[in-house]
């Protein structure tokens, strides 16, 4: 119980070696001390300069030599409560830089995250917090897409453009060639052009406020992949951008 104690208010298994061995021992060389702590004479040595730092060890000169001594064991209330006045202070310190570093965090870093929905309801979930996030009068920009999202959602695709619609949510939407004769653009709301379908993948990417969605239509079951990343998405703007120039009303 005393080593469990003393490790917890600060001290290290070394130290607590040789401070209990001082006890004992009372005052002694650190010859005496190597002896009864069984520790290399480099490690006595370190854990006295620390331990006598602490306040817990002290020693005398006689004939030249050290002998070493631990101090009353009362000084260990002493000794937390200087613990405790540095901590306070410390804590003072680090009070005072918290809006700086704030601050520094909110300019440099990015925030970064990547999440999966799956199957009907996840990706249905994920629509809706699209809807929510972009809010009245947002855009989103869409490429690759063929009808893949009407045909797992069903009714829900009616329902998602009648809100977006309702909302006044913009949407850009690159098609493959082989939605132009389709239904889906009777239920669609927003801006579309078309591109070759040979460009065009069982995926459809959607790119909004810093974040760039992945759905995958093609697995069982469907998932989409969320990714939050300033970086991602500029860059997937940048290319949904210069799809837009090539693709065709």
């Amino acid at each position: 119980m005393v080593i469990e104690i003393l490790k917890k208010i600060g001290l290290t298994d070394n130290e607590i070696v040789v401070y209990l061995a001082l006890l004992e021992i009372c005052s002694s060389t650190t010859g005496e001390i190597i002896k009864k702590s069984n520790l290399h004479s480099s490690r006595v040595y370190e854990c006295l300069e620390k331990l006598q730092v602490k306040g817990l060890v002290s020693y005398v000169v006689k004939a030249n030599r050290k002998y070493f001594e631990a101090t009353n064991p009362n000084r260990l209330i002493d000794y937390l409560e200087e613990r405790r006045k540095q901590i306070e202070q410390e804590k003072s310190e680090v009070k005072k830089i918290i809006p700086d570093l704030v601050a520094k965090g909110k300019v440099t870093k990015q925030v970064q995250e990547a999440n999966i929905y799956s199957g009907y309801k996840g990706i249905r979930a994920l629509l809706e917090n699209l809807l929510e996030d972009l809010k009245k009068g947002g855009e989103y920009y869409v490429f690759g897409a063929e009808g893949g999202m009407k045909e797992l959602l069903g009714s829900y695709f009616y329902l998602y453009q009648k809100q977006k619609s309702k909302l006044k949510i913009k949407s850009k939407v690159i098609f493959g060639d082989k939605a132009r004769n389709t239904d889906l653009l009777d239920e669609f709301k927003g801006e579309a052009r078309f591109i070759s379908s040979e460009f065009s993948s069982p995926t459809d990417t959607f790119i909004y406020n810093n974040k760039v969605i992945i759905f995958v239509w093609n697995e069982n079951p469907a998932f989409a992949i969320l990714i939050k990343n300033k970086s991602i998405y500029q860059s997937y703007k940048s290319y949904f951008s210069l799809l837009w120039k090539l693709a065709k009303k």
